[in-house]
């Protein structure tokens, strides 16, 4: 069902938006992030041309991701959440202010893929999570193929991030360890197929995880 939370115009990508997501990143929950985490230093900012647009595709892990991506990598990220993040109210608010816009994982709407389209038009950054779900059993698996269609019809190379958390040997009960890795940019001239295996063996590489294929 089409909402006002899943269709947004590239007059919605504003400025204002823009400052609230750069706040809520990097002056309050970047400090939350490092009250549970020991956060290492971001790799592969080598791999992201600041004069380009990408579609930043990474694994699911914690609520604090897509936040952590956009504080870590310094950008600004519209990103495609699950539509029960804009049931309540504080959690609607926080979503909309960062940009975000809503998706049925069950059917994704035209309108949400209007809005996705949108963004190229706009300074901003598409972030997705290609496994749908968050997941930290250390496997890449149940990838859905909607964000290398995307990246097709966009014409938007895909940045491949791995959200990586250990446990700290020197001291298992403590903190553990949070990183983000980026890899280099997957090209959407690629096919669809191949586009998620690229993605997959990529984002397995960078984090040591088991690329399960379906």
């Amino acid at each position: 069902m089409t909402t006002k939370f899943s269709t947004k115009t590239p007059k919605s990508f504003n400025i204002w938006r823009k400052i609230f997501q750069y706040t809520a990143c990097n002056l309050v929950i970047i400090n939350m992030i490092k009250s549970k985490y020991n956060v290492l230093k971001a790799e592969g900012i080598e791999n992201i041309d600041r004069t380009k647009k990408y579609i930043i595709a990474s694994n699911h892990c914690t609520g604090y991701d897509p936040f952590f991506i956009a504080n870590q990598y310094k950008l600004t990220i519209a990103y495609m959440a699950k539509k029960q993040l804009f049931e309540t109210f504080w959690s609607m608010l926080l979503m909309d202010w960062c940009g975000a816009f809503a998706v049925d994982r069950d059917k994704v709407d035209v309108s949400t893929i209007k809005t996705a389209l949108s963004v190229k038009k706009t300074s901003w950054h598409l972030g997705l999570f290609p496994q749908g779900t968050r997941c930290n059993n250390g496997k890449i698996e149940n990838i859905t193929k909607g964000f290398a269609s995307i990246a097709k019809k966009m014409d938007i190379d895909i940045l491949p991030v791995a959200i990586i958390i250990k446990d700290n040997p020197d001291n298992p009960k403590g903190k553990k360890t949070l990183q983000l890795k980026a890899g280099k940019p997957i090209s959407s001239s690629n096919s669809v197929d191949e586009i998620v295996d690229m993605w997959a063996k990529s984002v397995s590489q960078m984090g040591n995880f088991e690329y399960i294929q379906s």
